[in-house]
């Protein structure tokens, strides 16, 4: 019989795993130097591209286990047995990132995958268990487009 030592190493590994598993919701931001000093018919400049996604793990593809918490009062960052790998959800998020900016939205694209999760690495042959535990990922990409007010009258 295990000792309560090593039943406890072995519950915070799997805890541990699950943790860092679990999915992520993230807003990344990239500066467009390029475009920082060109500027539209109308003034207006798209100086930032921003990647709003989501991703989690699914039993069968259709109830979910694990994902990145995407609500905007978010405490911890995974929410379990909920879905929040949702277009809405993420649309809603980019349009908050670009109302704090005062900024408008431009070129959105749309970007959905869904994975089996049992393949061998490095290759495209998926083991013979389908479909028991999936991977979904949603993400939205768009410029970020400021006025000439935004950018303090600058010409």
């Amino acid at each position: 019989m295990p000792s309560l030592q090593s039943r406890c190493a072995r519950a915070s590994s799997l805890f541990s795993a699950i943790l860092l598993l679990a999915g992520c919701y993230s807003v990344d931001v990239a500066k467009n130097i390029a475009l920082d000093e060109s500027t539209g018919k109308d003034g207006s400049v798209a100086a930032e591209h921003v990647v709003v996604s989501n991703y989690g793990w699914y039993l069968f593809n259709y109830f979910p286990i694990a994902c990145g918490n995407a609500s905007p009062d978010a405490v911890f960052p995974w929410r379990f047995f909920s879905n929040h790998v949702t277009a809405r959800l993420l649309h809603d998020r980019m349009m908050e990132y670009a109302a704090s900016k005062n900024a408008e939205v431009s070129d959105l694209v749309f970007f959905r995958d869904e994975q089996v999760f049992f393949t061998v690495p490095g290759s495209q042959f998926p083991l013979p268990i389908p479909y028991i535990l999936c991977f979904k990922e949603i993400q939205f990409s768009g410029m970020m487009v400021y006025g000439r007010e935004e950018r303090g009258g600058v010409e």
